[in-house]
Protein backbone atom coordinates (compact mmCIF):
# COMPACT_ATOMS: atom_id res chain seq x y z
CA UNK A 1 0.00 0.00 0.00
CA UNK A 2 1.39 3.39 -0.98
CA UNK A 3 1.29 6.59 1.07
CA UNK A 4 -1.95 7.63 2.68
CA UNK A 5 -3.67 10.98 2.96
CA UNK A 6 -5.38 10.01 6.19
CA UNK A 7 -6.54 7.05 8.28
CA UNK A 8 -9.31 6.74 10.85
CA UNK A 9 -11.24 4.01 12.64
CA UNK A 10 -14.88 3.07 12.83
CA UNK A 11 -16.30 0.48 15.20
CA UNK A 12 -18.84 -2.25 14.69
CA UNK A 13 -20.33 -4.81 17.03
CA UNK A 14 -19.36 -8.34 16.14
CA UNK A 15 -19.00 -11.76 17.70
CA UNK A 16 -15.37 -12.69 18.14
CA UNK A 17 -13.62 -15.71 19.55
CA UNK A 18 -11.73 -15.01 22.77
CA UNK A 19 -9.55 -17.37 24.71
CA UNK A 20 -9.04 -17.43 28.44
CA UNK A 21 -6.98 -19.64 30.69
CA UNK A 22 -8.79 -21.39 33.54
CA UNK A 23 -7.14 -23.16 36.43
CA UNK A 24 -8.64 -26.31 37.93
CA UNK A 25 -7.72 -29.13 40.30
CA UNK A 26 -7.53 -32.72 39.10
CA UNK A 27 -6.39 -35.55 41.36
CA UNK A 28 -5.04 -32.97 43.75
CA UNK A 29 -2.94 -31.32 41.04
CA UNK A 30 -3.52 -27.78 39.80
CA UNK A 31 -3.81 -27.67 36.03
CA UNK A 32 -4.70 -25.14 33.34
CA UNK A 33 -6.97 -25.34 30.34
CA UNK A 34 -7.76 -22.89 27.57
CA UNK A 35 -11.42 -22.07 27.00
CA UNK A 36 -12.61 -20.42 23.79
CA UNK A 37 -15.74 -18.31 24.05
CA UNK A 38 -17.78 -16.34 21.53
CA UNK A 39 -18.38 -12.82 22.82
CA UNK A 40 -19.89 -9.69 21.30
CA UNK A 41 -17.74 -6.60 21.40
CA UNK A 42 -16.90 -3.46 19.44
CA UNK A 43 -14.23 -4.17 16.86
CA UNK A 44 -12.19 -1.34 15.28
CA UNK A 45 -12.12 -1.22 11.48
CA UNK A 46 -9.31 0.86 10.00
CA UNK A 47 -10.16 3.12 7.07
CA UNK A 48 -7.38 4.38 4.79
CA UNK A 49 -7.49 7.15 2.20
CA UNK A 50 -4.71 6.46 -0.24
CA UNK A 51 -2.60 9.24 -1.74
CA UNK A 52 -2.97 9.21 -5.55
CA UNK A 53 0.06 8.75 -7.76
CA UNK A 54 0.56 10.83 -10.91
CA UNK A 55 -1.25 8.37 -13.14
CA UNK A 56 -4.29 8.37 -10.85
CA UNK A 57 -4.32 12.17 -10.73
CA UNK A 58 -4.32 12.19 -14.53
CA UNK A 59 -7.23 9.74 -14.59
CA UNK A 60 -9.23 11.92 -12.19
CA UNK A 61 -8.46 15.00 -14.29
CA UNK A 62 -9.65 13.13 -17.37
CA UNK A 63 -12.92 12.31 -15.58
CA UNK A 64 -13.24 16.03 -14.77
CA UNK A 65 -12.68 17.05 -18.40
CA UNK A 66 -15.10 14.45 -19.79
CA UNK A 67 -17.85 15.43 -17.32
CA UNK A 68 -17.26 19.14 -18.03
CA UNK A 69 -17.55 18.58 -21.78
CA UNK A 70 -20.63 16.41 -21.32
CA UNK A 71 -22.37 19.05 -19.20
CA UNK A 72 -21.60 21.85 -21.65
CA UNK A 73 -23.01 19.76 -24.54
CA UNK A 74 -26.18 19.30 -22.46
CA UNK A 75 -26.50 23.07 -22.17
CA UNK A 76 -25.32 23.38 -18.56
CA UNK A 77 -23.49 26.67 -18.04
CA UNK A 78 -19.97 26.91 -16.66
CA UNK A 79 -19.31 29.33 -13.81
CA UNK A 80 -17.60 31.71 -16.22
CA UNK A 81 -20.62 31.61 -18.56
CA UNK A 82 -22.96 32.24 -15.64
CA UNK A 83 -20.95 35.24 -14.49
CA UNK A 84 -20.87 36.66 -18.00
CA UNK A 85 -24.62 36.21 -18.24
CA UNK A 86 -25.34 38.14 -15.06
CA UNK A 87 -22.50 40.61 -14.77
CA UNK A 88 -24.41 43.39 -16.55
CA UNK A 89 -27.53 43.00 -14.40
CA UNK A 90 -25.88 43.63 -11.04
CA UNK A 91 -27.66 40.55 -9.71
CA UNK A 92 -24.52 38.63 -8.93
CA UNK A 93 -21.71 41.02 -8.18
CA UNK A 94 -20.15 44.21 -9.38
CA UNK A 95 -18.79 44.19 -12.90
CA UNK A 96 -15.26 44.38 -11.50
CA UNK A 97 -15.77 41.38 -9.22
CA UNK A 98 -17.36 39.36 -12.02
CA UNK A 99 -14.55 40.24 -14.41
CA UNK A 100 -11.87 39.26 -11.90
CA UNK A 101 -13.57 35.96 -11.08
CA UNK A 102 -14.02 35.18 -14.78
CA UNK A 103 -10.33 35.86 -15.33
CA UNK A 104 -9.44 33.51 -12.48
CA UNK A 105 -11.54 30.73 -14.04
CA UNK A 106 -9.80 31.23 -17.36
CA UNK A 107 -6.37 31.23 -15.69
CA UNK A 108 -7.29 28.12 -13.72
CA UNK A 109 -8.49 26.23 -16.80
CA UNK A 110 -5.31 27.18 -18.67
CA UNK A 111 -3.11 26.20 -15.72
CA UNK A 112 -4.87 22.83 -15.48
CA UNK A 113 -4.36 22.22 -19.19
CA UNK A 114 -0.69 23.20 -18.89
CA UNK A 115 -0.30 20.83 -15.95
CA UNK A 116 -1.85 17.91 -17.83
CA UNK A 117 0.40 18.66 -20.83
CA UNK A 118 3.47 18.69 -18.59
CA UNK A 119 2.56 15.39 -16.97
CA UNK A 120 2.08 13.76 -20.35
CA UNK A 121 5.47 14.93 -21.62
CA UNK A 122 7.58 11.85 -22.55
CA UNK A 123 10.68 11.29 -20.41
CA UNK A 124 12.98 11.87 -23.38
CA UNK A 125 11.49 15.32 -24.03
CA UNK A 126 11.65 16.62 -20.47
CA UNK A 127 13.99 19.56 -19.87
CA UNK A 128 16.51 19.68 -17.04
CA UNK A 129 14.26 21.95 -14.99
CA UNK A 130 11.17 19.77 -15.61
CA UNK A 131 10.63 19.03 -11.91
CA UNK A 132 10.72 22.74 -11.09
CA UNK A 133 8.29 23.51 -13.90
CA UNK A 134 5.94 20.80 -12.68
CA UNK A 135 6.17 21.91 -9.05
CA UNK A 136 5.56 25.56 -9.97
CA UNK A 137 2.58 24.68 -12.16
CA UNK A 138 1.03 22.50 -9.45
CA UNK A 139 1.45 25.36 -6.95
CA UNK A 140 -0.16 27.76 -9.43
CA UNK A 141 -3.18 25.47 -9.85
CA UNK A 142 -3.60 25.14 -6.07
CA UNK A 143 -3.29 28.91 -5.49
CA UNK A 144 -5.77 29.73 -8.25
CA UNK A 145 -8.21 27.17 -6.86
CA UNK A 146 -7.96 28.71 -3.38
CA UNK A 147 -8.49 32.22 -4.78
CA UNK A 148 -11.56 31.11 -6.72
CA UNK A 149 -13.07 29.41 -3.68
CA UNK A 150 -12.63 32.56 -1.59
CA UNK A 151 -14.16 34.76 -4.28
CA UNK A 152 -17.17 32.59 -5.03
CA UNK A 153 -18.19 31.72 -1.45
CA UNK A 154 -21.25 33.99 -1.56
CA UNK A 155 -22.36 32.44 -4.87
CA UNK A 156 -22.20 28.79 -3.83
CA UNK A 157 -25.92 28.06 -4.05
CA UNK A 158 -26.05 29.51 -7.57
CA UNK A 159 -22.91 27.67 -8.68
CA UNK A 160 -24.07 24.30 -7.37
CA UNK A 161 -25.61 23.40 -10.73
CA UNK A 162 -22.87 24.63 -13.04
CA UNK A 163 -20.79 22.37 -15.28
CA UNK A 164 -17.69 23.14 -13.18
CA UNK A 165 -19.30 21.97 -9.94
CA UNK A 166 -20.70 18.80 -11.51
CA UNK A 167 -17.28 18.02 -12.97
CA UNK A 168 -15.57 18.69 -9.64
CA UNK A 169 -18.02 16.42 -7.84
CA UNK A 170 -17.43 13.68 -10.40
CA UNK A 171 -13.67 14.00 -9.96
CA UNK A 172 -13.97 13.86 -6.16
CA UNK A 173 -16.20 10.79 -6.50
CA UNK A 174 -13.46 9.16 -8.59
CA UNK A 175 -11.00 9.67 -5.73
CA UNK A 176 -13.48 8.31 -3.18
CA UNK A 177 -14.25 5.19 -5.20
CA UNK A 178 -10.68 4.40 -6.21
CA UNK A 179 -8.62 5.44 -3.19
CA UNK A 180 -10.69 4.28 -0.20
CA UNK A 181 -9.62 1.11 1.61
CA UNK A 182 -10.44 -0.70 4.84
CA UNK A 183 -9.15 -3.51 7.02
CA UNK A 184 -11.75 -5.54 8.94
CA UNK A 185 -10.32 -8.06 11.44
CA UNK A 186 -13.68 -9.88 11.58
CA UNK A 187 -13.21 -10.74 7.90
CA UNK A 188 -9.63 -11.87 8.48
CA UNK A 189 -8.21 -9.07 6.35
CA UNK A 190 -4.41 -9.25 6.43
CA UNK A 191 -4.12 -6.08 4.39
CA UNK A 192 -6.33 -3.22 3.25
CA UNK A 193 -8.97 -4.00 0.63
CA UNK A 194 -11.03 -1.57 -1.50
CA UNK A 195 -14.17 -0.16 0.10
CA UNK A 196 -15.80 -0.10 -3.32
CA UNK A 197 -15.28 -3.17 -5.47
CA UNK A 198 -15.00 -3.13 -9.26
CA UNK A 199 -12.43 -2.93 -12.03
CA UNK A 200 -13.71 0.29 -13.61
CA UNK A 201 -15.06 3.59 -12.32
CA UNK A 202 -18.52 2.64 -13.60
CA UNK A 203 -18.47 -0.73 -11.84
CA UNK A 204 -17.37 0.87 -8.58
CA UNK A 205 -20.11 3.50 -8.89
CA UNK A 206 -22.71 0.80 -9.49
CA UNK A 207 -21.51 -1.20 -6.49
CA UNK A 208 -21.61 1.94 -4.35
CA UNK A 209 -25.28 2.39 -5.27
CA UNK A 210 -25.98 -1.23 -4.30
CA UNK A 211 -24.22 -0.70 -0.96
CA UNK A 212 -26.35 2.39 -0.33
CA UNK A 213 -29.59 0.58 -1.21
CA UNK A 214 -28.67 -2.38 0.99
CA UNK A 215 -27.77 -0.19 3.98
CA UNK A 216 -24.24 -1.59 3.98
CA UNK A 217 -22.50 -0.87 7.30
CA UNK A 218 -19.15 0.19 5.82
CA UNK A 219 -20.86 2.50 3.33
CA UNK A 220 -23.11 4.15 5.92
CA UNK A 221 -20.26 4.67 8.38
CA UNK A 222 -17.66 5.94 5.92
CA UNK A 223 -19.03 7.49 2.72
CA UNK A 224 -19.77 11.01 4.00
CA UNK A 225 -16.47 11.07 5.87
CA UNK A 226 -14.56 9.95 2.79
CA UNK A 227 -16.31 12.48 0.56
CA UNK A 228 -15.69 15.32 3.02
CA UNK A 229 -12.00 14.56 3.46
CA UNK A 230 -11.32 14.05 -0.24
CA UNK A 231 -13.23 17.28 -0.99
CA UNK A 232 -11.10 19.24 1.46
CA UNK A 233 -7.95 17.73 -0.03
CA UNK A 234 -9.17 18.34 -3.61
CA UNK A 235 -9.90 22.04 -3.10
CA UNK A 236 -7.05 22.88 -0.75
CA UNK A 237 -4.37 20.72 -2.33
CA UNK A 238 -3.00 19.99 1.14
CA UNK A 239 -2.95 17.12 3.63
CA UNK A 240 -4.08 18.59 6.96
CA UNK A 241 -4.50 16.01 9.73
CA UNK A 242 -5.98 18.54 12.15
CA UNK A 243 -8.71 19.51 9.69
CA UNK A 244 -9.36 15.87 8.84
CA UNK A 245 -9.65 15.03 12.55
CA UNK A 246 -12.12 17.89 12.89
CA UNK A 247 -14.20 16.56 9.98
CA UNK A 248 -14.33 13.08 11.57
CA UNK A 249 -15.20 14.46 15.02
CA UNK A 250 -18.00 16.63 13.61
CA UNK A 251 -19.44 13.73 11.61
CA UNK A 252 -19.38 11.54 14.72
CA UNK A 253 -21.03 14.22 16.82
Amino acid sequence: MSKSIYTFNIKKKAKVEEKRVEKYIEDGVEKERTITESVEKEVPIEILLKEPNRKQVQEAELVFSIEMSKCIKQGILTKAMLLNKYKDTGGLASETDSKQLTERYQEYEKAQLDLVTLKLTPEAERAEDFKDQLSNKEAEVVNLRKDIIQRETSYLSLFNHTADTKAQNKSILWYVLNLSFYKDPTKNHKDFVPVFEGKTFEEKEENMAKMEDAGDFIYEQTYLKLASIFSYWFFSGTVNKEEFDKIINESNG
